[in-house]
């Protein structure tokens, strides 16, 4: 059931982020501006995760006895899991797109809306569930770090340090949340290399959807489990003498061999696609922690580790909610 969206705005003027410090306000906006790449890609994966259920039915052979009512099982299995597990993803996501658009609306003087549905988030980080797997503790942690974050700038006026502390004090939660990694592994030249660990939004891509027992790994199993059976009988039938004469029957048994793998191939190519665009969202995730990083280097230049601490403090009792009956 919906839930009716109430509006916290902050208005943030010009003057004070200009002053606030000397980095690059237009790199901070251009990320904010892929959070519409993020947000497609988002969400075209987590469809797929309740579509690749339903394509999966498709393969459970009609037989006599109890085909369809296995179908009609399967598919409404479907609803009541990876429908859900769909929904959980956008859930899940939707917390480093609001803090995308957050960033933004800092950067760009406008005003910073949020909705107290945010306030259910937390609890959504915790009982996250895609195929059985959880967000790993690490990056639970690393969610709740960037609501911190949400919270405080959206219900204490609006400081000098304000984009300076969004960015390096969400940094590392970034990393936690997407990655799975506090922070980024680096190779002997010091250069990052972004490896995912387990319990990030890349490891659930990974683990529950491109692996053997993920989404896809089991419909590429369902696939060749329904065309196998029909080739081993056109198969079976190869093997029966046929009258040269009776060209019909050769004619038939043809043209059902190329039309099995005609079908077979299309619903494989469907698999393909599926993967395909799984891997180039994770690519831009990847993209994503990398181009925060360079951001958080940029506005923690000249900060000491006490510093940063002195910065990264928030208020964690909070709630949208309260804020808005005070309002």
């Amino acid at each position: 059931m919906l839930k009716r969206k109430s509006l916290i705005s902050v208005v943030i003027p010009i003057a004070v982020l200009l002053g606030s410090c000397g980095a690059n306000f237009q790199s901070v906006e251009n990320f904010s501006k892929s959070r519409e790449i993020v947000g497609r890609a988002s969400n075209d994966f987590a469809e797929d995760i309740y579509q690749s259920c339903l394509r999966r039915t498709r393969y459970i052979k009609l037989v006599p006895d109890n085909g369809i009512p296995y179908r009609n099982d399967r598919r409404e299995s479907c609803e009541t899991t990876e429908r859900v597990n769909s929904d959980n993803f956008k859930t899940v996501v939707s917390i480093l797109i609001d803090y995308m658009d957050a960033l933004g609306a800092i950067a760009s003087g406008k005003n910073l809306s949020l909705d107290n549905s945010i306030d259910d988030l937390g609890e959504s980080l915790k009982n996250l569930s895609i195929n059985t797997n959880k967000l790993d503790s690490d990056a639970v942690d690393g969610g709740s770090q960037i609501l911190k974050v949400l919270f405080d700038l959206a219900t204490k006026k609006i400081r000098e340090d304000a984009l300076q502390k969004a960015i390096v004090c969400t940094n590392e939660p970034i990393h936690k949340y997407i990655t799975g990694n506090s922070v980024p592994a680096t190779d002997k030249n010091g250069v990052d290399l972004y490896k995912p660990a387990k319990g990030g939004l890349i490891f659930l891509v990974n683990d529950n959807y491109l692996s053997k027992n993920g989404n896809l790994g089991q419909e590429t199993d369902a696939i060749d489990t329904y065309y196998k059976s029909y080739f081993l009988t056109l198969n079976e039938l190869g093997k029966d003498k046929i009258n040269p004469s009776n060209y019909q029957q050769v004619v038939e048994r043809i043209t059902v061999g190329e039309k099995l793998t005609i079908d077979y191939n299309k619903a494989m190519e469907i698999v393909a696609d599926r993967e395909q665009a799984a891997r180039a969202y994770n690519q831009i995730l990847v993209s994503t922690v990398k181009t925060h990083n360079r951001l958080s280097k940029e506005f923690a230049e000249g900060l000491k580790p006490k510093d940063v601490n002195q910065l990264c403090q928030f208020n964690t009792k909070v709630s949208f909610k309260k804020i808005d009956e005070k309002k």
